[in-house]
């Protein structure tokens, strides 16, 4: 009998020391597996190991319509990168020396940014050789949009930029990735003048240009429930501003029509 209890004890504990084996290994998968910009510490000393070594990797360049500029999308990675790791925001393709196809037609005659570990945007000025960031900080760029007009294109030319931004890891898991919160900016063509038009903790969801009154009204999605995530339980706000003379975004549904919005879905079972 005690030699069937002490058997008892015995299996009961190596089964809770294996059950603690796999969740260490679970826990240690999950976290390798997360993906975004990782923010160095300031007392880390693995940036000098070799596998850390951070290479810079080139998207395709493209004229910037009606300027001299070219644009040069910009990331990184180090050198033992490997899939799930990393810089990407949209792509999940493998890094390459160019990427192609990083731009690709979108409405208004602008062009979408496809280059899916995009950190930055080098401007070229083609005729007297300066080149200027448009970033001064680590960040990804996870929307980009500028005007590329055909010569068969008659409708009514926007000359401006319009910049998804995750700057911040505002979720605090140390990653600066899909699951943070994104600025938006309207910039000139330049690069060098923006101006954020949505309101801290949300994500650009889409955006439409209201020709007649030169204004571009945004779709974004805010952290309502307070979770620190970006999904459907949130709610969803339609912002307004001007082209020409952007400032922080104004709701165009006021609270009493979301209210009354609200009291007539109710109604439906």
């Amino acid at each position: 009998m005690k030699r069937l209890i002490l058997g008892i004890v015995i299996g009961g504990i190596v089964g809770a020391v294996l059950i603690l084996a796999v969740m260490a290994i679970f826990n240690s998968n999950r976290s390798d597996k997360r993906s975004g910009l990782q923010l160095v510490k300031n007392d880390s000393t693995s940036t000098t190991d070799l596998k850390n070594q951070k290479i810079l990797v080139y998207g395709d360049y493209m004229d910037l319509d009606s300027t001299d500029y070219l644009l040069i999308p910009i990331g990184m990675k180090t050198i033992d990168q490997v899939e799930d790791k990393g810089l990407r925001s949209k792509s999940s393709d493998e890094y390459a020396e160019t990427a192609a196809d990083s731009y690709r037609s979108y409405k208004y005659n602008f062009y979408s940014l496809n280059f899916g570990n995009c950190n930055n945007i080098i401007f070229y000025n083609k005729l007297n050789d300066e080149t200027h960031l448009m970033l001064q900080k680590p960040a990804i760029i996870s929307q980009f949009y500028f005007p590329y007009y055909i010569p068969e294109y008659a409708g009514k030319k926007f000359y401006f930029i319009l910049i998804g931004i995750r700057e911040d890891d505002t979720n605090a898991d140390g990653y600066i990735n899909s699951e943070d919160a994104e600025k938006v900016y309207i910039s000139d063509m330049s690069g060098k003048n923006m101006f954020q038009i949505n309101p801290d903790n949300t994500q650009l969801i889409d955006w439409f240009i209201d020709m007649k009154t030169n204004n571009i009204l945004i779709k974004v999605r805010f952290d309502s429930n307070k979770d620190e995530k970006f999904n459907y339980y949130d709610e969803i706000d339609i912002l307004k501003t001007s082209i020409d003379s952007p400032v922080m975004g104004k709701r165009i549904i006021n609270k009493e029509i979301k209210s009354n919005i609200k009291k007539i879905l109710d109604k439906i079972k």
